[in-house]
């Protein structure tokens, strides 16, 4: 979802809440919070895990949270009633436009950005939340010294993020080398995170801090350092066997010791029980289970139990504990996925589904609920129920176009699919939006005519180079139309004001229009 989606009034949530800020500008924050404890900011919370664990592990100092998302907030707000924290205060809202009236230059002693959403495609590249922009922002509102933790699953965002933090003068790298760090030690693991690691994916963490001094000094440093060696030595284990290989049992061993939480754990009792160790990783999985947090924690582990020592029974009751802890509609549905893998009980995979179904959150956990009851179950008739349900909780163009995407491919109803195409159509906000539904209407409904009319609106809508080069390109790719893409390259070309949209656009006119003399100029 876009930063700059519509969304509901902030009257639906506040209601006298003291925990919500709607200050215009600059808030005495050692006022609010009736002490001069350090001030950290999370932009984007989510669901709030991160943020609570955060002012729950550090009484002594501020936090606060800036996001627009309805649901996310109604959770976080809860949860701060039910854990008595006193050291929170959420803010809604756009934080491009919150953040430079809310915070003082050299304010803010710590700014988190977890796993901003990465818009992929270059159509979306506008919706990105870190841009040069908002790079400087942060680096005028942190004290000397001051730090950023971002994280992100997205490589190719990862590199746009280095780039834009490191040409801030102000601002240095913690990992001058790469710039990227493979682990965060000292911050708890959300539960979005959790999943990406456990799944094997790659995170990209980047630490920058307000320079002062010529570099850090300090235990928290040093502790980094020798999680950051740790990981990678566990990680070039590779199938090595153990046997009685010393240096191999001292890395497994410091791996145990600067292990921080239960997905940590449960790494190194894998590359335990691959090395052909299954002893140490039992006791190591014991821990692991001590250790767990949440829902997500204990499925996992079951999953390991079960396939790397076999043993089902110990997996059936981490499952029935994981059961216990669900949270969400998500929840239930990963566990059902999981208990269908390697226990096959198709009776406990149903009644997970029912629970899932019964607890939805939005449009896209019951588009993702449907898809798997019809896949592990291949029950259609359930799973086409479940997408009906998906339509009435509905709201924007995102979810609308992407249950329409779903409806076409997997039940393959175009009608409905066309139906709800057109909602789709009716809730977009902008030239990209109106792109990606024509691309789908040309790919899944194969109705260019339908297609070719939202291009036209897709054109009126357009506003800069992105969007005119991105629409070209997309002509060339569904419609074949080059003549068309032409006119409109040309119109990116007149609008180009920035280096990477002249880099772009040359790049599209080399692959597309196939004329050297036009792509050497914009080069």
């Amino acid at each position: 979802m876009s930063l700059l989606t519509a969304i509901p009034s902030s009257s639906r949530f506040l209601a006298g809440d003291p925990c919500i800020i709607d200050a215009e500008e600059y808030p005495d924050w050692p006022k609010i919070f009736e002490n001069d404890h350090p001030l950290k900011l999370e932009i984007g919370f989510g669901m709030g895990d991160f943020l609570i664990e955060m002012a729950a592990r550090e009484p002594n100092s501020s936090f606060v949270g800036i996001d627009f998302a309805y649901t996310g907030i109604q959770n976080i707000l809860s949860r701060i009633k039910k854990f008595h924290l006193k050291n929170i205060r959420i803010i809604y809202g756009d934080v491009r436009k919150k953040m430079p009236l809310l915070f003082k230059n050299e304010e803010l002693d710590t700014v988190y950005i977890n796993f901003p959403d990465p818009w992929p495609r270059k159509r979306h590249f506008k919706r990105r939340l870190i841009k040069p922009e908002l790079a400087n922002l942060i680096a005028n509102k942190l004290i000397p010294q001051g730090r950023i933790h971002i994280a992100t699953d997205s490589e190719s965002y990862a590199l746009e993020i280095l780039e834009y933090f490191n040409a801030e003068s102000l601002l240095q790298n913690n990992n001058r080398e790469s710039g990227f760090l493979n682990a965060r030690c000292h911050l708890p693991k959300t539960k979005y995170e959790k999943s990406f690691i456990y799944a094997g994916d790659q995170i990209h963490y980047l630490e920058y801090y307000r320079a002062t001094v010529e570099k850090i000094t300090g235990e928290l440093q040093n502790k980094i350092s020798s999680k950051e060696k740790t990981i990678n030595q566990l990680n070039d284990t590779g199938k090595k066997t153990l046997s009685n290989d010393e240096p191999l049992i001292k890395i497994f061993q410091n791996a145990e010791l600067n292990a921080n939480d239960a997905c940590d754990l449960k790494q190194v009792a894998d590359h335990l029980a691959e090395a052909g160790d299954k002893q140490w990783a039992k006791k190591v999985y014991i821990k692991a289970e001590n250790r767990a947090e949440d829902s997500l924690d204990l499925n996992w582990l079951a999953y390991s139990i079960s396939e790397m020592l076999g043993d089902k029974e110990w997996a059936k009751q981490l499952y029935r504990k994981a059961e216990r802890m669900t949270e969400s509609s998500l929840d239930l549905n990963w566990l059902a996925y999981s208990i269908s893998e390697t226990l096959g009980d198709k009776a406990w995979t149903t009644r997970l589904f029912i629970t899932a179904e019964s607890k939805p959150v939005n449009a896209r956990e019951l588009c993702d609920l449907a898809d798997s009851i019809s896949e592990i179950l291949g029950d259609v008739d359930w799973g086409y129920k479940v997408y009906k349900n998906a339509e009435d909780k509905a709201e924007t163009h995102s979810d609308f176009h992407e249950l329409a995407d779903t409806i076409s491919i997997k039940p393959g109803d175009r009608e409905w699919a066309a139906k709800l195409y057109q909602k789709a159509e009716d809730r977009a906000e902008d030239s990209s939006d109106l792109q990606g539904l024509a691309e789908s209407l040309c790919k899944n409904l194969a109705d260019r005519k339908w297609a070719k009319k939202v291009y036209v609106k897709a054109c009126n809508l357009a506003q800069d180079s992105g969007d005119f080069s991105s629409l070209a390109d997309s002509l060339c790719d569904t419609m074949k139309d080059k003549e068309w893409a032409e006119n409109l390259y040309k119109i990116a070309e007149n609008k180009a004001e920035k280096s990477h949209e002249f880099r772009w656009l040359a790049d599209s006119l080399c692959e597309n229009q196939n004329n050297r003399a036009w792509t050497k100029e914009v080069y």
